[in-house]
């Protein structure tokens, strides 16, 4: 084959050279609106279904966390004064902390907080689009980006999802940034950005491994002695990053811990009785943990308790192998909105996220991923599409480790949402070509 006979991708990027875009100047406006609209958005959801809800599930750590943070009782177990805890990644504590200086008991304050950073994330998009695409593209992300429930229920809850999707945006744009001209600044700018996004979610860090590598090692017109220079970088500042947090564990806990002590209780909940052919099936079931409490010394502290859970779920998995391959494509099922999505819409609401609101999500995805496959086809960009592949198999990754959940599936929405964009400006596009083409044959 010669190297100049044309391919999929590039005559799609020669296609979307020939075509207008917006002049700079309507897009930077239209943009700005966009983002505005999406804080009121979300300003509006809270406010009108979230000012009066209690935290549930994991948002009553968060709250109560950031809360002795700003109290001085740097992550203290909430209700164990003088206990250490590591639950989760800290970020999302850290980042609500100030507004709990302000007013420790005001849940509807931090939903609001979480409301801003949400919109952060809508413009972070938006610009993630701009970097790889046109501006018609860009501003057909921002606005799917700021309406797509999948994404603005998150931020209407005190969780981590938000924080996620942050970490994921800032990443793949310190990696496009790189990729269009390497150099250490840039390598360090990824690690900055991988370690933060490890702070708030610690699956995140595999981005390290599953990106940073093959794009640092792969540049062949650079020495590998610059190219491992640079891996060394973006390595070394992500584990600065992250060492004080890893380092205050292993002092302050009785069993190794790294990132959090809620390993072992995840999969212990996703691995047991109900999740491996009952009801729960895929799913999690905190009873399972719940059912070995008594079997854990009393005064054991958070990493103890990690360490039993993890034994035994991992006995139950060894115990059960022969049921894996069905809990697997059932996690999937769950985790892609394709199997018992009504069931996980109704378990959708014991973190926090109305039935309607869900229902609305379901319907928005199951209408932007196969545009977003027909998007990630087209790819009308020089830039590689592999980096933004690899945030949707972190997420199947993650399902299929743990449990489906379609919060699971924050990594991959980010694609999904600009993927869907260049499908919907070029079908747009295409069919304004056509009318213009019948338009022009009328007239002759």
């Amino acid at each position: 084959m010669s190297d100049s006979m044309p391919t999929p991708q590039s005559s799609s990027v020669e296609q979307e050279a020939d075509r207008p875009d917006l002049d700079r100047r309507t897009f930077r406006i239209a943009f700005a609106v966009t983002v505005a609209l999406a804080g009121v958005l979300r300003i509006a959801y809270v406010v009108l279904a979230k000012r009066d809800e209690d935290v549930v599930g994991d948002q009553l750590h968060y709250f109560a966390q950031a809360a002795t943070i700003a109290d001085g009782r740097w992550f203290e177990h909430p209700w164990v004064p003088g206990t250490p805890s590591a639950l989760h990644a800290p970020f999302t504590a850290l980042a609500l902390s100030p507004v709990s200086w302000v007013d420790q008991n005001l849940i509807f304050t931090q939903r609001l907080t979480m409301a801003v950073y949400g919109t952060v994330v809508v413009a972070g998009i938006g610009l993630l689009a701009r970097v790889l695409f046109s501006r018609w593209v860009a501003l057909v992300a921002t606005i799917i980006a700021a309406v797509y429930a999948n994404l603005w229920m998150n931020d209407g809850l005190i969780m981590s999802e938000t924080f996620a999707a942050a970490g994921v945006v800032a990443v793949l744009l310190a990696v496009y940034a790189y990729d269009s001209r390497p150099n250490r600044t840039r390598a360090l700018l990824i690690g900055l950005a991988i370690g933060l996004a490890g702070l708030a979610r610690a699956e995140l860090l595999l981005l390290g491994v599953i990106v940073v590598i093959p794009l640092t090692l792969r540049s062949e017109d650079r020495t590998w002695r610059v190219r491992v220079g640079d891996l060394a970088v973006a390595g070394g500042v992500a584990l600065m990053v992250i060492s004080p947090w890893i380092i205050r564990n292993q002092v302050r806990f009785d069993e190794p811990t790294l990132m959090s002590t809620q390993d072992g209780l995840t999969l212990l909940g996703s691995n047991c009785p109900e999740t491996y052919g009952g009801s729960a099936l895929g799913f999690w079931f905190i009873d399972c943990a719940l059912s070995v409490d008594g079997q854990i010394p009393e005064g054991a502290d958070e990493s103890v308790r990690s360490t039993f859970y993890r034994s035994e779920a991992i006995d139950f998995i060894g115990d059960n192998v022969d049921r894996i391959p069905v809990v697997v494509a059932a996690r999937v099922g769950r985790g892609l909105s394709v199997w018992r999505p009504e069931q996980m819409i109704f378990y959708n609401t014991g973190e926090g996220r109305e039935t309607w609101a869900s229902r609305i999500g379901l319907w928005q995805y199951w209408v932007l991923a196969p545009l977003a496959g027909y998007g990630l086809w087209l790819w009308p960009s020089r830039r590689p599409r592999w980096p933004l592949v690899t945030t949707g198999a972190l997420s199947l990754v993650m399902i299929v480790a743990f449990y489906g959940i379609p919060r699971f599936r924050i990594p991959a929405e980010i694609g999904i949402v600009i993927c869907a964009s260049v499908a919907l400006v070029t079908l747009g596009q295409r069919l304004a070509e056509r009318r213009r083409g019948a338009s022009d044959g009328a007239v002759l």
